[in-house]
């Protein structure tokens, strides 16, 4: 960490700042037959945005301290929750890609583009279910 630190005050121009903190663009792509209501905590100003049938959305994330994005999804008015739209942890690159179908919200998988299944946590009760 410390050879990193003098490299970086040393010789700025071996590391730019998108090698130490990159900008990873997170996309949501609307699969299904009827508008979708999606809200993340991107910007500082946060907003429902309505997804129209087929209509893809993206924001951008630079990657510094681990950043943790969370987002709210309704698709329906029984099915709607919240999720986390970026973490370090699913080791996206720089596109994490999500798409919202019919039977439910899914990561594409950067290496293969395989679907992973989200869960969206509900409050119900005052807890999560």
């Amino acid at each position: 960490m410390v050879v990193l630190i003098i490299t970086f005050l040393l010789l700025p121009s071996l590391a730019t700042s998108t090698d130490l903190f990159p900008i990873v663009n997170v996309t949501f792509e609307n699969e299904m037959q009827h508008a979708v209501d999606l809200m993340c905590n991107f910007e500082p100003e946060q907003r429902i945005t309505t997804l129209m049938p087929g209509e893809l959305v993206w924001w951008t994330v630079e990657d510094i301290l681990f950043p943790a994005v969370w987002c709210y999804l309704q698709v329906t008015d029984d099915y709607f929750g919240v999720f986390w739209g970026y973490l370090v942890t699913r080791k996206c690159g720089t596109l994490c890609h999500w798409r919202i179908k019919e039977d439910g919200v899914y990561y594409v998988q950067s290496q293969d583009g395989s679907l992973q299944y989200q869960w969206l946590f509900q409050i119900a009760g005052g807890g999560f279910v």
